[in-house]
């Protein structure tokens, strides 16, 4: 009986350790689940409240750069399909300053934006400093042309558009032609407030990007 109550004990005492070991194992683990949950959610929600803050802002229209012959002889890759993005160049990126001394290749600059007599986005004002009583602005990188005495090119932050892997093959050769073609209008639509933005949609004769793919789809179909 001694022996059976002191086996008995033993693998109580046993159970218990086993027991105190997996509670804390699996506290270690739950607390790892934690951390990892709330480093996760912090940037999403800051990402969410920008997004927020951004759709609240003025919608503008800047209109799409068509390639042109002697852009790629020039270095200048024009709008191009690369990997799950559109990268694109606007019309409309080019400012006038009085001396061009003033400014440094590849310096922030505030760029405060418009929409003209059509509707579409312009620049209105290019500063060193934050834009006081205006919300339409966002900070980008201004760059010098050797041969253009009196224009900076502005690179605006919301340069390229994301496209699913699925819609890659279907637009690729569809999208060139057309950005070879001087008279489509193609325009990415943009959503600012106060160096926030979002882009909404990118528009090929007005019609939404996902109209655009299932147009291109319903032609290879027939």
């Amino acid at each position: 009986m001694i022996c059976q109550l002191a086996d008995g004990n033993s693998i109580w005492q046993l159970n218990k350790t086993n027991l105190m070991h997996m509670n804390r194992k699996s506290l270690l683990l739950i607390a790892f689940i934690c951390v990892c949950a709330i480093q996760l959610f912090v940037p999403i929600q800051m990402i969410s409240k920008q997004a927020d803050f951004a759709e609240s802002g003025n919608k503008f229209q800047f209109r799409i750069r068509h390639n042109r012959p002697n852009d790629f002889r020039r270095g200048n890759t024009g709008t191009t399909i690369q990997g799950k993005f559109i990268w694109v160049q606007f019309e409309q990126d080019k400012y006038k300053v009085a001396n061009k001394k003033d400014w440094e290749l590849g310096q922030t600059v505030f760029v405060s934006f418009v929409a003209d007599s059509l509707g579409y986005a312009r620049i209105q004002s290019l500063s060193k400093t934050k834009p006081v009583g205006n919300s339409d602005w966002v900070k980008a990188e201004a760059y010098m042309n050797r041969k253009d005495s009196v224009n900076l090119r502005v690179n605006f932050p919301f340069n390229n558009y994301y496209i699913e892997d699925k819609d890659t093959k279907d637009i690729d050769s569809v999208l060139t032609r057309k950005l070879d073609d001087s008279t489509t209008n193609i325009c990415m639509k943009v959503s600012i407030r106060e160096n926030q933005f979002l882009v909404n949609d990118l528009t090929v004769d007005s019609l939404s990007f996902n109209d655009f793919v299932k147009k291109i789809r319903e032609k290879q179909k027939n």
